[in-house]
């Protein structure tokens, strides 16, 4: 009887080279799907951090607006703000935030921050992950004070949602009181969860 060298009895035969490819190739796809949505999850958690800083800074603006009795500054609904770029030109301005750092936390998810200088007076609408609603100072502390883009107030994001920043992955909201949550796209018809919208006059 014939025997070969060690070597070759060890040796991969091109059938077991591909199963063992094949096998690596199938846990790399059932793992893409949770590394993605961890990833996505973790952009929200930034995301509701950013919001947080905006709500701190539009906070301290309106004090000081009701403090000093001046309507050029405060809550959107009290300064007559409509829109990101507004609100963030009412906080730079003000200096209630810097350009740099405005630029950060206005960013969120897959809407990168804007590239601006320290003299910048506002962030463009582009670089703008959020919505922002016209809350008062008479508006209750539940009341709806800014949610990410890809969310539409009392509408679940469908499945097939391309909307940035975080397309159907899910959502980020922050109330006027101050307390703000990240919900799963399913959650966007639940206005009792997510709470209400400031009431126009």
């Amino acid at each position: 009887m014939r025997t070969y060298p060690r070597t070759f009895q060890a040796a991969f035969t091109l059938i077991e080279l591909l199963v063992v490819i094949s096998i690596i190739a199938i846990l790399a796809a059932l793992a893409l799907p949770a590394i993605g949505g961890a990833l996505s999850r973790a952009q929200m958690g930034t995301a509701l951090s950013n919001l947080r800083q905006i709500h701190l800074a539009t906070t301290q603006a309106a004090l000081d607006a009701f403090t000093t009795q001046d309507d050029t500054f405060g809550w959107p609904g009290d300064a007559d703000i409509s829109g990101g770029t507004a609100l963030s030109q009412m906080l730079i301005q003000n200096k209630y935030l810097d350009a740099q750092a405005a630029a950060k936390v206005f960013a969120a998810g897959e809407i990168k921050a804007a590239s601006v200088s320290e003299s910048a007076t506002s962030i463009p609408e582009e670089n703008i992950g959020f919505t922002f609603e016209p809350v008062k100072e008479s508006d209750s502390g539940a009341t709806i004070f800014a949610y990410t883009k890809n969310y539409t107030y009392g509408q679940p994001i469908p499945d097939d949602s391309n909307t940035e920043p975080f397309k159907a992955t899910g959502f980020v909201v922050m109330r006027k009181g101050g307390d703000g949550a990240i919900y799963k796209a399913s959650q966007g018809g639940n206005t009792d969860l997510i709470g209400p919208q400031p009431q126009s006059e």
